[in-house]
């Protein structure tokens, strides 16, 4: 597979840097206590953001960019940042 040519580093940070930070809130708004409207909105709003940051990483692996560093650090921390449990730790029940 031929690669495509890199596209200017300036560009792909301003386009990119917005993308990775709204990335990052939407798994802190995903962590939000409460069931509502507003959560599902955030549990949507991170998969559409998963997925937009996992195309920006494949588009800049593709470009040869260095910016896919980056993007996939993105990519590891949204999806560790999700699934992590911060809170403290429950006691299951005693058999």
């Amino acid at each position: 597979m031929l690669a495509l040519p890199a596209a200017d580093p300036g560009l792909l940070f301003w386009l990119f840097a917005p993308l990775h930070v709204l990335g990052l809130i939407s798994v802190l708004l995903t962590r939000l206590p409460r069931a509502s409207r507003v959560h599902a909105l955030c549990h949507h709003s991170y998969f559409a953001f998963l997925f937009i940051v996992a195309g920006a990483t494949m588009f800049t692996i593709l470009t040869r960019s260095p910016w896919w560093v980056w993007s996939g650090t993105t990519f590891s921390v949204m999806c560790v940042g999700a699934t992590a449990e911060w809170g403290r730790r429950i006691p299951g029940p005693v058999f």
